[in-house]
């Protein structure tokens, strides 16, 4: 009697690992999923061109409770994590197979090189949430070289030293009103010896849960 009752406990066990989201261990990872807006989920289903504009920092916050860092000496990683996500997440043979859409253009010149939009203050011991009129507000400033469809960018707005986690929005935002059609907060940790693997990790974790946790599902209604 002991043993089958040993054994339908072990088949409890393994049913919660595997069937959940919990790891080897047995421990709850987060729910990835922070936010998800759908202003217009029909514009960006019967886009055929989306504009990529890759990765925005202008909100990035590194949080760092002691020995907060000089700026000049963080900065330096911002290249580092940019050039890690796309290495790793090219995007014709990672992402734009996953969005298929039928075309797409890049524009990196107009907001993922604009390094010096990084705050000064970008090393704090503590920030206030983002939120989405935040998200807004950093897009209606773009300079853009298209006048119109459809764009979509990466706000990487989080690196949380303490639990090595990455907090990224994704939107979808209609070009020549700057309209948020469709945005999404993701988080997730990401693994590695320093802090460029470390946080560029981080975002690639952040965007395979968007792909896989709203992208697909949502895309797919």
């Amino acid at each position: 009697m002991k043993r089958i009752v040993l054994v339908f406990v072990i088949i409890l066990i393994s049913i919660k690992i595997f069937s959940q989201d919990y790891d080897i261990y047995g421990t709850k990872i987060y729910d990835p999923v922070i936010s998800n807006e759908t202003n217009d989920l029909e514009s960006v289903k019967n886009a055929k061109v989306i504009t990529y504009y890759g990765l925005d920092f202008s909100l990035l916050k590194f949080i760092k409770l002691q020995n907060v860092m000089d700026d000049d000496k963080m900065r330096k990683y911002l290249g580092g994590w940019i050039s890690y996500y796309h290495k790793y997440l090219p995007p014709y043979n990672y992402l734009f197979k996953k969005l298929k859409f039928d075309n797409y253009l890049m524009d990196y010149y107009s907001v993922q090189n604009n390094i010096d939009s990084v705050a000064r203050n970008w090393i704090v011991a503590s920030a206030k949430e983002v939120n989405i009129n935040d998200i807004s507000a950093s897009i209606k400033k773009y300079d853009l070289e298209v006048s119109n469809g459809i764009g979509f960018v990466i706000h990487p707005v989080e690196f949380i030293e303490s639990k090595g986690m990455t907090k990224c929005y994704f939107t979808f935002f209609e070009i020549n009103t700057r309209k948020i059609l469709w945005v999404s907060e993701i988080q997730g940790s990401g693994n590695g010896s320093g802090i460029t693997q470390l946080y560029g990790r981080g975002m690639i974790v952040c965007t395979k849960n968007y792909i896989k946790n709203i992208y697909q599902k949502e895309i797919m209604k």
